[in-house]
């Protein structure tokens, strides 16, 4: 499939619900309104078993320079982590301006062998759309890298305690986000964000015209543990 082909697909896919519904989570004018679960099976189509890697990641480029949202969500789930690079990922977080594209890009630089220092030079940067970008990073690591120990997520902790309540709306959403995350790997690191999170006091996110919540992080880990328990 060629990228005018891929991109007229998308195109064709859009609904005016779906786009009105980005557009009120704002993820900007540049959208066609075309599903997570359409995106999905365009992505079975172009990656997977048999399926050219170096072909889908040529697409993801492509798709995006593009500057559309679909687009550059589909180019998140088709790019090769293997082939992404420090460059791309700060190449591509430059052109971030919504909540929802920096996250599909955390998914993508979670699965490379620089997520970790990605990470920290993210966190580290002023601004709301680098740090939501660092912080939805650092909740992927949290939930899918085993390997990590708990002390490499206590300086984030103890940042995080420091700065949410002074930071832009959508990076203090991520770093509501990543404490949860991390609050659900071990009991020892449950006990640190609960206690930094009783010391942060309650997080107000503007969620704009929709009818998104703030997780409440006691409550939230509480049924996490549950779950946990339930399945143990």
């Amino acid at each position: 499939m060629t990228f005018d082909d891929l991109y007229a697909q998308l195109r064709a896919l859009g609904s005016e619900a779906t786009r009105t519904f980005y557009l009120r989570h704002g993820f900007g004018d540049n959208t066609f309104g075309v599903s997570f679960a359409q995106l999905g099976a365009l992505k079975k189509q172009l990656v997977g078993r048999g399926k050219d890697k170096a072909v889908a990641h040529q697409l993801a480029r492509q798709l995006w320079q593009s500057g559309n949202y679909e687009a550059r969500t589909l180019a998140t789930m088709l790019a090769d982590a293997q082939q992404f690079t420090p460059a791309d990922a700060d190449a591509w977080a430059a052109d971030v301006r919504n909540h929802g594209l920096a996250d599909a890009l955390a998914g993508l630089v979670a699965g490379t062998d620089f997520a970790w220092a990605t990470a920290a030079a993210w966190t580290a940067t002023a601004g709301e759309y680098p740090q939501r970008l660092g912080y939805a990073l650092l909740s992927r690591l949290a939930l899918q890298d085993n390997a990590a120990s708990d002390a490499a997520f206590l300086p984030y902790v103890a940042r995080i305690e420091q700065e949410l309540q002074r930071a832009p709306n959508r990076a203090k959403e991520g770093m509501n986000g990543a404490l949860i995350a991390i609050g659900g790997r071990s009991e020892a690191l449950r006990q640190r964000v609960e206690e930094a999170a009783d010391r942060i006091g309650p997080v107000v996110i503007d969620h704009g015209a929709t009818a998104c919540q703030t997780p409440a992080i006691r409550p939230y880990l509480a049924k996490m543990w549950a779950r946990k328990a339930v399945k143990a």
